[in-house]
């Protein structure tokens, strides 16, 4: 590996791990470690969002997806400027009327405010660990693969690695520790985003030269199914954009601004850094395919895209800030989901069933379940032997299907009733499960279509089961905060 895609790399290692420990001293308490203290600012979160959203995902699963199966995988990162959009206007303004109102400092305690339901609180808890741990698992594992490359490691040596270092930051500094890295991470994204795509155009020729030529060995690939069928595209793209609302890792910054009145920019700001950030998705897995297809480029496996592009076709220097984006990526999402799956654990699973740590203890077991959910993930991202974006696709679709009926349609519909929150809570996460284990165990296999995306069942059942017994069921009257939260 060259010596400047190291330095390049080491210096944003270390810097990471600095802003982890500059947090520490600031975080005092629970709210400090689960909400950063409720005082970050709107360009911040803007960022932060868009950052812990994208994550290693995009840039080592995407390239990788796309090289492997076509032009329809763009349906997983096109949503994104209508997606961010949605989760803004949608949820930010109520999430943050909220935290304003009531000490919220998880997704589950928006729950329980919106339903006063312990069980459905527990049922949020209980979702959100199964995407958290997917979720990890995709980070853990683009961390292990960027590793591998700038270190000459195995990618399970890359994944302790990442691991290791993520687990220092959000450990030690929790939330507010995330959304400073995150908004590093962001900046970082955005340009290795940019770059990168001027560099795939032209060592590619162009992308109409690249099409042409895909398209003259594999028509399919460039057709806009790609590889896959329309069943499984067209499943992405409407649980990619409106799945965005049973996002933890996006819903629950919304409570960390300071400034609500400035929350409109929020989603411009979010959306157009999505969008940019997309380029890299789509001009790396293109010009990967295209290379691959004239003898140029021979990849071991499809996760090895970007990376193995980068290698080849870029200069030292942005090769190495390439490299840091990628790590920022994965970390700042891995951040992110160790907090929430700390906070799952530790505070909402014991609230639903009526005990409520102290403060001191949830500080406390929180860093302790950090450590403990890190190597999890790590474990499940060596052991799984999925592509990055699979593992990707997996925790999103879990969200979306759990979580975006009672959290997304709940805090915009008055009618919604408790009834329907658990009823589409177990839905949706029974479904989800049950239907990736038949997928990987084989119990029924004619049960579904083979080119449908499981978690769009899961996530359209999970809706009309939540409209249908909020129909049916009466509805409880709300506290006048909470109403008066509704009405705003």
């Amino acid at each position: 590996m060259n010596a400047t895609i190291i330095i390049v790399a080491a210096i944003y290692f270390v810097g990471m791990i600095a802003i982890g420990l500059w947090a520490a001293a600031r975080t005092r308490t629970s709210a400090d470690y689960f909400v950063a203290g409720k005082g970050v600012g709107m360009w911040a979160i803007a960022l932060a969002t868009m950052s812990s959203a994208m994550s290693g995902f995009l840039f080592i699963g995407g390239p990788g997806i796309h090289y492997q199966f076509g032009f329809g995988t763009l349906m997983l990162t096109f949503p994104a400027a209508a997606s961010f959009a949605i989760a803004w206007y949608l949820l930010g303004k109520r999430m943050r009327l909220l935290a304003a109102v009531r000490p919220m400092m998880t997704v589950p305690d928006a729950i329980h405010a919106r339903y006063d339901s312990n069980l459905a609180r527990g049922l949020a808890a209980v979702a959100i660990l199964l995407g958290v741990i997917g979720y990890l698992a995709t980070q853990t594992l683009a961390m292990g693969v960027i590793m591998a490359r700038i270190f000459d490691l195995a990618v399970w040596q890359g994944v302790v690695l990442g691991v290791a270092i993520v687990a220092v930051y959000a450990t030690a500094g929790g939330m507010i520790a995330g959304i400073y890295t995150d908004v590093a991470q962001g900046g970082i994204m955005l340009v290795a985003a940019l770059i990168t795509f001027v560099l795939a155009l032209e060592t590619g020729g162009g992308m109409g030269n690249m099409i042409q030529t895909i398209g003259a060995n594999d028509p399919d690939w460039v057709s806009p199914w790609g590889n896959l069928g329309p069943g499984i595209v067209i499943g992405w793209y409407f649980v990619f954009a409106l799945g965005i609302l049973g996002q933890p890792q996006v819903a629950h910054k919304f409570y960390m601004i300071r400034e609500p009145k400035r929350m409109k920019w929020g989603a411009v700001v979010a959306a157009a850094a999505a969008m940019v950030t997309s380029l890299v998705w789509l001009s790396v897995g293109t010009v990967t395919r295209y290379l691959s297809e004239t003898g140029e480029l021979v990849l071991p496996m499809a996760d090895d895209a970007a990376p193995q592009f980068m290698l080849q076709y870029a200069p030292a220097l942005l090769a190495g800030v390439f490299f840091a984006g990628v790590a920022a990526a994965s970390m700042s999402t891995a951040d992110s989901f160790l907090n929430i799956g700390a906070a799952a654990i530790v505070r909402d699973l014991p609230l639903a069933f009526g005990r409520e740590p102290d403060a001191e203890a949830q500080l406390r077991w929180g860093r302790i379940v950090t450590v403990t959910l890190a190597v999890a993930a790590g474990g499940v991202a060596i052991g799984s032997g999925q592509l990055v974006a699979v593992l990707g696709i997996f925790g999103w679709g879990t969200f979306a299907a759990a979580l975006a009926p009672a959290l997304g349609l709940g805090l915009n519909w008055s009618r919604a009733t408790p009834a329907a929150a658990i009823a589409s809570l177990t839905v949706g996460v029974l479904l989800q499960v049950l239907l990736e284990l038949n997928a990987a165990l084989g119990w029924a296999p004619d049960l579904l279509p083979g080119h449908v995306y499981r978690a769009a069942v899961s996530f359209v059942l999970s809706f009309i089961v939540f409209i249908a017994v909020s129909l049916v069921t009466k509805p409880r009257t709300l506290a006048a905060d909470m109403e008066a939260v509704m009405r705003a």
